[in-house]
């Protein structure tokens, strides 16, 4: 079994942590930890031409990690919530899956997803909307969401680690809940 753990903020802040948490809670060789600030990769130009051919014209990191996404059976979708939308990293990211798209090769997959931001009270459905952005992007590539954790009230870079590790407890339960429901499908 094989889960991907994507880290969809350029900062080693509180998405991380969260990620970072659910990584920690399952067998290392079963999970690879991808943090997208540490990747060297473009924005998808739209071409379509991998509509076609399943491989994208660019050569950068992001093709090169396109068969360890086809190899995943899981994700951990990690992302700081900015404007009530999921990054622009985390967005550039699901881009380049487009590969992936036309052949369904993500259909099936299963994935949690965790949402992270400043704002707290009525305020905080912001961090929610994000969240469902990163869903509807699961919604769309046939990947089933088994769970959601959403952080609020998160203003300094480590609140999480310092203030409220309950929300890194569901994380960790999260990951194992994705990989209990994975088993299943084994």
């Amino acid at each position: 079994m094989r889960i991907l753990a994507v880290v969809g903020s350029i900062r080693r802040g509180n998405t991380y942590a969260m990620v970072e948490a659910a990584c920690h809670a399952l067998n290392e060789s079963d999970i690879e930890l991808i943090h997208l600030k540490d990747l060297d990769f473009k924005m998808c130009d739209g071409c379509l031409s991998c509509d076609e051919s399943g491989l994208c014209t660019y050569d950068d990191d992001m093709s090169r990690l396109l068969d360890d996404v086809k190899k995943a059976d899981g994700f951990i979708f990690g992302t700081p919530a900015r404007w009530s939308l999921l990054s622009g990293e985390l967005k550039v990211f699901f881009d380049r899956l487009n590969p992936l798209a036309v052949p369904e090769l993500l259909k099936g997959k299963k994935a949690i997803i965790f949402a992270v931001g400043q704002t707290e009270g009525e305020e905080a459905e912001s961090i929610t909307i994000a969240a469902d952005s990163v869903k509807a992007f699961c919604d769309n590539a046939g990947i089933e969401v088994v769970d959601t954790v959403i952080a609020k009230n998160c203003l300094e870079a480590d609140s999480l680690i310092t203030n409220n590790l309950v929300i890194l407890d569901k994380c960790r339960n999260s990951a194992i809940n994705l990989y209990k429901s994975l088993l299943v499908d084994k």
